[in-house]
């Protein structure tokens, strides 16, 4: 049962990081993948992204849902999609790049209506002089967040740790919890083929492997009841087992995370778009998906096998191990979705 859905709701963004393969066409693009004028002709009306949610309800009513883009806050029917979802008890979180440039959009967002997630880009400080253009992006992050805690149930810091600023991320989470700030803890990943459409890093030696000050930061993580981490102390020990990329989602086995990609199609992951997969699967047509009684049609599964066994070589999503946390264990579904920061909301 599908568990997570990764919504690519735009391939539009107002920036454009050089790390970044959604956004923009890149070097050594397969011929099977289309370029980005494809996605901005296509992209899913209101409608279909309706459509796809009522359908993904039936299958599964405690289905969480990520809005990524590019960047979601600049579709300009974002708070139909947001308010549909709060009239039926979707559960969700939108993704943001939290910069200044969208922070307009944001307080739009929450001036019309009540937004039950927010999870924006919040990386740890490495001077504290704000010497860099990332460090002030990063203390500007943090204090938006905490703005927006008067205003949404459920803000998320997204946090991505890399070699040069992995020695921080003990003391990024405790003064982001300490503002009651919740922390989402990723890693760097690499694109390992040209079929990972997601990054543009193709060097394996920027990959966080498992080290020593590492080991320290994630005992101090490990250690300290005080933090607020999504799923801490059942996602920490995995994270830890996959790096530096590493991990097996085995949704081939058993579809609990699924991604839709900017027109509707359905991808083989979020890190790689695949090439059956999109083809047999639109949200669109929930009928090329679900069976009648919303289960997933056999065809599909066929897809999600070939894609997976002929394109993918791993990866450290840490979004895959929240759902196959849930798949295994329905018990912790409220901690996925947040159920007891968002009670008032939810129930």
């Amino acid at each position: 049962m599908i568990q997570i859905a990764n919504w690519l709701l735009t391939r539009k963004c107002n920036l454009e990081c050089e790390y970044c393969a959604i956004v923009r066409d890149y070097q050594d693009k397969p011929p099977e993948y289309p370029d980005m004028a494809h996605y901005y002709k296509n992209e899913m009306s209101t409608e279909v992204v309706i459509k796809a949610l009522t359908a993904l309800k039936k299958h599964n009513p405690n289905m969480f849902h990520i809005f990524y883009g590019g960047e979601p806050l600049l579709r300009k029917d974002l708070m139909n999609i947001i308010m549909f979802c709060n009239v039926e008890n979707i559960h969700y979180t939108i993704i943001s790049n939290n910069t200044d440039a969208v922070k307009e959009r944001i307080y739009n967002l929450i001036r019309y209506g009540t937004v039950k997630g927010f999870s924006g880009s919040c990386d740890p400080i490495l001077d504290l002089l704000l010497k860099s253009d990332s460090d002030k992006k990063s203390l500007a992050a943090m204090r938006s967040l905490k703005e927006y805690k008067n205003f949404v149930k459920d803000v998320v810091a997204e946090i991505t740790i890399m070699q040069h600023n992995q020695h921080l991320l003990y003391e990024h989470v405790k003064n982001l919890s300490m503002d009651g700030i919740s922390s989402s803890i990723t890693f760097i990943d690499v694109a390992k083929t040209k079929f990972y459409d997601f990054s543009n890093i193709r060097d394996e030696e920027l990959l966080v492997s498992q080290n020593p000050v590492l080991a320290e930061q994630f005992q101090k993580l490990m250690d300290d009841s005080s933090l607020e981490i999504h799923m801490k102390d059942q996602l920490l020990p995995l994270i830890w087992q996959m790096l530096p990329s590493n991990l097996d989602c085995k949704i081939d086995r058993n579809l609990h995370n699924i991604s839709i990609d900017a027109d509707g199609s359905v991808r083989l992951c979020l890190r790689i778009r695949g090439v059956m997969t999109p083809l047999c699967v639109n949200v669109a047509y929930p009928e090329t998906f679900f069976a009648t009684d919303f289960s997933i049609k056999p065809e599909v599964m066929e897809a999600i096998q070939e894609d997976k066994r002929k394109y993918c070589k791993l990866c450290n999503h840490t979004c895959q191990l929240m759902s196959m946390l849930v798949e295994n264990n329905t018990s912790l579904s409220d901690s996925l979705i947040h159920t007891e920061k968002r009670h008032d909301i939810v129930n």
